[in-house]
C-alpha cells in the first residue's frame, strides 16, 4: 500500500474511532454478474454487441474480455478480500455451463469449482445468482421466458448447480431483477432479443395476462418450484430473489397514476407471488424513477448517476418500511446499491447516506441483515456498454485492464472495518459534493432517459441537498 493511501486509511480510522454507529447485524458485501465480468463468453450479449446494439462497444479496447474474470479472477478476488467485506455475491454463466440443450459442460463446472474454492479460501461467504440478465443462446432462440418450456430449462440448470455447489454457498438468488430483464428484453427492445411491446403487455386483469406479465410469472413459478425441491433435498438452504425495486415518482397526478401502476407491477408482483418461498427478501436499489407520461423523465432539479438513476436515499427507507410491513417475518438483504460516477465526487456520500438510512431502519427494528455494493470494478453495463462507471475501482481498458482504487473504495472499506459511519466522515463526504456543485460530470443517458450513449454527454452536479434527513 502506498504512503498516501496509508495516511488516508489512518485518517478514516481516527475519524471512526470517535463516533461510529455499529452495524453489528449487517453482512457487508460486493456484487458482480458473470455476463459483465467474464471473458470467453459466446453469449447473447456478444451477439447484441456484434449487431451494434451496445453503445460504444466496438470502439472500446478489450471490450470482449470484459474483466477476464473467468481466466484471471485473482485481481477481483484479491480486491474483494482487501475491502474487508464478508460476502462475495457473484453468478455462474448459464450458457457457459449449458452450451446446448440438455448438455452440461463438465470442464466449465470444474473451472467454476476452482473459482469458488479460491473465494472460500479468502474466508468469504458466497451468494450465488442463478440467472443474472443472461440466458443461453439456444434458449433465447426457442423463445426465452416468453415460452413455457423455459421453466424446465431453468430448473434443470439450477438443480445441477445447487447439487454441485450447495456446500460452498451461503445464499442463493434464483433471479436477479427478473422484472427488469422482462421489461428491457421483451417490452422496450433495449436488451436482447430486442422485442417491443406496449404497456398493455404488463396488464393483469382477471384471467387476462399480457405477455410481459406471463414472462415474469414464469420466473416466479420457476422460483417457487425450485424452492420446494431445494428445501426438500437440502433443508438448511437459503433461497430468495435479488429483485429490482425503484421509487417510482411523478410530479403531476396523471404521472403519479402511472408511477403507482409501475410500483404495483414491477416492484411487488414477483415477490408477492413468491410469498412463502423466500428465506430472505433480497432487493437491488439505485434510486428514484421520475415518470412523465409513459416514459422516464430526467428532472433538471434532481441529482443523477451517470446511468440515469435519480439519487434518492429517502426512497430506500420508504421501501424498507414497506417490505417489512408486507413481509415482517423475513430478514432483508440489500443485494445491490451503488452509483455510476466516474468522477467519484458523489459515490462516497452516496454510500454514506444510504448506510445512514440502514442505521435508521435498524433503529426502527427493520431486520436489514445485508448490504452489498454494486460493484467492485467498472464493467460492461449491459446495453450502455462501458460508459457508466459503477466501480469502486476504475479500469484502464487501454492498459491491460489496470485497476486503480477510487477514494470511495477506502471509504467503504473503513465503514466495513468500523461497522459504522462517523459524523466526521459524513461531513467530509458531503463537503466533497458541495465543492463540485455546478461542475460538469459525464452522463451516459440520452434525453429520453432510457437510451445509452456511446460517448458521454455532460450534466452538472445539482444544487439539490439529497442527504438523508
Amino acid at each position: 500500500m502506498s504512503r498516501p493511501r496509508i495516511i488516508l486509511v489512518l485518517m478514516f480510522l481516527f475519524q471512526f474511532s470517535a463516533s461510529a454507529a455499529p452495524f453489528d447485524q449487517i453482512e457487508f458485501g460486493i456484487a458482480t454478474a458473470p455476463a459483465q465480468v467474464e471473458d470467453g463468453l459466446d453469449d447473447i450479449w456478444s451477439d447484441w454487441a456484434n449487431q451494434g446494439k451496445i453503445a460504444g462497444f466496438k470502439e472500446t479496447p478489450m471490450a470482449q474480455d470484459r474483466l477476464r474474470f473467468f481466466t484471471d479472477p485473482d485481481p477481483e478476488i484479491n480486491a474483494v478480500s482487501e475491502s474487508g467485506v464478508s460476502v462475495y455475491r457473484l453468478g455462474l454463466d448459464w450458457g457457459r455451463i449449458m452450451p446446448e440443450e440438455n448438455r452440461f459442460d463438465e470442464a466449465a463446472i470444474a473451472k467454476y469449482k476452482d473459482l469458488i474454492r479460491k473465494i472460500r479460501a479468502r474466508k468469504l461467504k458466497i451468494m450465488l445468482t442463478l440467472m443474472h440478465h443472461s440466458v443461453p443462446k439456444w434458449a433465447q432462440a426457442k423463445g426465452g421466458w416468453l415460452v413455457d418450456s423455459m421453466k424446465d430449462h431453468f430448473l434443470s440448470f439450477s438443480k445441477r448447480l445447487i447439487d454441485e455447489f450447495q456446500s460452498d454457498v451461503d445464499w442463493w438468488a434464483s433471479f436477479n431483477e427478473g422484472n427488469i430483464f422482462v421489461s428491457l428484453a421483451y417490452a422496450q427492445g433495449l436488451w436482447p432479443p430486442g422485442e417491443t411491446r406496449t404497456l398493455f403487455s404488463f396488464l393483469a386483469l382477471g384471467p387476462f395476462r399480457g405477455e410481459s406479465i406471463r414472462a415474469m410469472d414464469r420466473m416466479s413459478d420457476s422460483h417457487i418450484e425450485l424452492y420446494h425441491w431445494a428445501h426438500a433435498k437440502y433443508p438448511g438452504i437459503k433461497i430468495g430473489l435479488a429483485h429490482n425495486m425503484a421509487r417510482y415518482r411523478g410530479n403531476h397526478w396523471w404521472d403519479q397514476i402511472t408511477a403507482s401502476f409501475l410500483d404495483r407491477t414491477l416492484n411487488w408482483r414477483m415477490p408477492e407471488r413468491a410469498r412463502g418461498t423466500l428465506d430472505f427478501f433480497g432487493f437491488n436499489y439505485y434510486g428514484a424513477e421520475w415518470i412523465k407520461g409513459s416514459r422516464i423523465d430526467l428532472d433538471p432539479e434532481e441529482e443523477y448517476s451517470e446511468a440515469g438513476r435519480a439519487v434518492d436515499p429517502k426512497g430506500l427507507l420508504e421501501l424498507l418500511r414497506e417490505i417489512h410491513e408486507r413481509f415482517p417475518e423475513l430478514p432483508i438483504l440489500i443485494t445491490e446499491n451503488g452509483i455510476a460516477d466516474s468522477t467519484d465526487w458523489l459515490r462516497p456520500a452516496y454510500l454514506v447516506e444510504h448506510l445512514k438510512v440502514i442505521e435508521q431502519a435498524l433503529l426502527e427494528q427493520i431486520p436489514v441483515r445485508g448490504y452489498f455494493v454494486w460493484t467492485l470494478s467498472d464493467n460492461l453495463e449491459w446495453s450502455d456498454g462501458y460508459c457508466p462507471k459503477f466501480g469502486l475501482f476504475s479500469v484502464d481498458r487501454g492498459n491491460g485492464l489496470k485497476r486503480t482504487p477510487r477514494k470511495s473504495f477506502d471509504v467503504y472499506r473503513e465503514i466495513v472495518i468500523a461497522r459504522g459511519v462517523s459524523d466526521d466522515l459524513r461531513n467530509l463526504t458531503w463537503t466533497l459534493v458541495q465543492n463540485h456543485r455546478g461542475d460538469s460530470r459525464p452522463f451516459c443517458r440520452s434525453e429520453d432517459g432510457v437510451t445509452g450513449l456511446a460517448t458521454p454527454g455532460v450534466r452538472p452536479v445539482s444544487g439539490k441537498d439529497w442527504r438523508f434527513k
